[in-house]
Formats: structure tokens, sequence, C-alpha cells
């Protein structure tokens, strides 16, 4: 699989755009539907991206311009 093969779904790249821009994890969490919603959020961007850690996933999110 390529780095950004597989499209990310809205959510997952409107999670990663709110983490980058530093909010909560307790407001992920109401935004998302809880705390198991935004963890599957971030696990499925990961895999996505092929990233170990969910920074790095940030990373290349924005260096792929799927988030600012």
């Amino acid at each position: 699989m390529n780095l950004g093969s597989e499209r990310l779904t809205d959510a997952e790249r409107m999670c990663l755009q709110l983490a980058a821009r530093g909010q909560a994890s307790e407001a992920l969490a109401s935004q998302f539907g809880g705390d198991n919603a935004v963890t599957d959020l971030f696990a499925s961007a990961r895999k996505k991206l092929m990233a170990t850690t969910t920074m790095e996933a940030l990373a290349r999110a924005l260096k792929l311009g799927l988030i600012e």
C-alpha cells in the first residue's frame, strides 16, 4: 500500500485537523462521540497514513496537504 493510497474519511481528517490545532482530547471526545471514537479515528488514520504514532500521522497529513 502506498502512503495516502486509502483516503481518509471526513471524520478522520477533521479529528487530525483539530488535534493539529491543539484541540484538547476532552473536546475531541465530546465532538466525536467519546474517547473510544477518537481512539478509533486516530488508529484508522495512522494505518492509512502508515504512521506509528498520532504525531507522525499529523506530520504526514500536513505534508500531504490533507490538513492545514
